[in-house]
């Protein structure tokens, strides 16, 4: 279970930092303490789900991208790294970032046939 914790915590961290948010700024948004961030971020402290659940509905995602997938093994069995990387990746970024993305990836696609 403290692997979890621990992927729970490095989560945070991550959504964080790939919205370019100092602990203090992430704090005022998820209405948490500065301190509280800092202590979840080394996993000083692990998140309790309300907590879990204040910071996804402030960075307006669901939950569940900031929970370990029990079945991202499954989902990812195969997959070359940079592409299992890439989807950790996208996970923790916007909607609109996530969209703009495959819209490029598609146009350069195209360019190549």
């Amino acid at each position: 279970m403290k692997d979890k914790n621990k992927e729970i915590c490095q989560k945070i961290r991550e959504i964080r930092k790939s919205l370019k948010l100092t602990q203090s700024q992430f704090a005022e948004i998820c209405n948490l303490s500065e301190d509280s961030i800092g202590k979840i971020e080394r996993c000083v402290t692990v998140p309790t789900l309300e907590t879990l659940y204040k910071i996804a509905r402030s960075i307006k995602k669901p939950v569940e991208a900031i929970l370990p997938s029990a079945n991202k093994e499954k989902f990812c069995s195969g997959l070359p790294e940079e592409l299992t990387a890439l989807v950790d990746y996208l996970r923790s970024r916007p909607a609109d970032d996530v969209k703009l993305l495959h819209e490029l990836a598609v146009k350069i696609f195209e360019r190549r046939r």
